[in-house]
């Protein structure tokens, strides 16, 4: 039975997320998608503002603190009750949209997922849609640590307010700085279709500025196909022990299969590696690090590939 697509909307606070849920469902009151809305506070003003244009009963409200500090017990009984009740109704869920907090770090909602049996076996987390505001997203980045993180993880921005600042080059550079494949949309140019097709970031290197100097980046280039079993092994203890320091590890491996391997992570967490067909055979891997020597990654790797029989070659580039 196919997994029911689940899509994240977050961004930092004033940039325009519940505006934006609210013009994206406008046109689909008739479609069995179920919203829940995550509010910090006890004043639910987001989740009446979506109710006030989607379906009353297809909108969920989680208020008892910020869902991203915490694995939540109460995602996974909320959303088992909407198929239980979808179920009675002989009707299916077709996908579910995730309004996070502006203070939100989704880290934690992807560990919910992934680790809670309900959810990992009815449940696919598709995409992280973040929001910036073109007129103030430089300041939030510059000046919280979250509005960077959400960007960090994300696999598409939504540029937000452009009608108020058009000019969002150096907006742009800021957040390729930061996160150099990642997908940039105008709000206006978004529709339902992009949140659907909006999948995990493909590998793209450029050469972009950095954020800052406590954040770095480097790609791995493998020249051969890599032990698979090794690999995953060498991955685990690496973030086991840098996890919270590695903001984000993504790849395309070749293991000598006909296809590749997906790889995405944020700090301690691995999504379920999937398989993607492709006519290139060549492995690439990423990282995205703070307050960390990406040398320690560099020898870590090589050390790690001694104990392989097979001789893997490989370039780094420092980005």
């Amino acid at each position: 039975m196919p997994k029911i697509s689940t899509h994240i909307i977050t961004g930092f606070l004033g940039s325009g997320k519940t505006t934006f849920l609210q013009e994206l469902l406008k046109d689909k009151k008739n479609e069995n998608i179920a919203v829940i809305v995550n509010e910090l506070g006890e004043i639910a003003l987001d989740d009446i503002l979506i109710k006030s244009e989607f379906v009353r009963e297809k909108t969920l409200l989680l208020n008892s603190g910020c869902m991203c500090c915490k694995r939540r017990e109460d995602l996974a009984l909320s959303l088992k009750n909407i198929l239980d009740k979808m179920d009675l109704n002989n009707q299916k869920l077709q996908r579910v949209i995730i309004e996070t907090t502006g203070l939100a770090n989704p880290a934690p909602i992807i560990f919910t997922f992934l680790t809670d049996p309900f959810l990992s076996n009815h449940f696919e987390l598709s995409n992280i849609i973040t929001c910036v505001d073109a007129l103030n997203g430089i300041e939030h980045i510059k000046n919280n640590e979250e509005a960077l993180n959400q960007i960090i993880i994300s696999d598409c921005i939504l540029l937000t307010k452009c009608d108020l600042n058009p000019d969002i080059n150096e907006l742009s550079k800021v957040i390729k700085g930061l996160n150099s494949s990642i997908q940039l949309i105008k709000k206006a140019e978004f529709n339902f279709d992009d949140l659907i097709n909006t999948k995990h970031q493909e590998i793209n290197i450029e050469d972009t500025q950095k954020h800052s100097d406590d954040i770095n980046s480097l790609c791995f280039y493998f020249e051969n196909f890599i032990d698979w079993n090794l690999f995953s092994i060498w991955l685990s203890m690496l973030l086991n022990k840098y996890g919270d320091k590695i903001l984000r590890v993504k790849g395309l491996l070749d293991i000598g299969e006909n296809t590749l391997i997906n790889i995405n992570g944020v700090g301690h967490l691995i999504y379920p590696p999937t398989h993607i067909k492709s006519e290139e055979k060549n492995s690439k891997l990423v990282f995205i690090a703070k307050n960390l020597s990406l040398d320690k990654i560099i020898l870590s790797l090589e050390s790690f590939l001694n104990l392989s029989k097979q001789e893997v070659k490989f370039r780094v580039v420092k980005f």
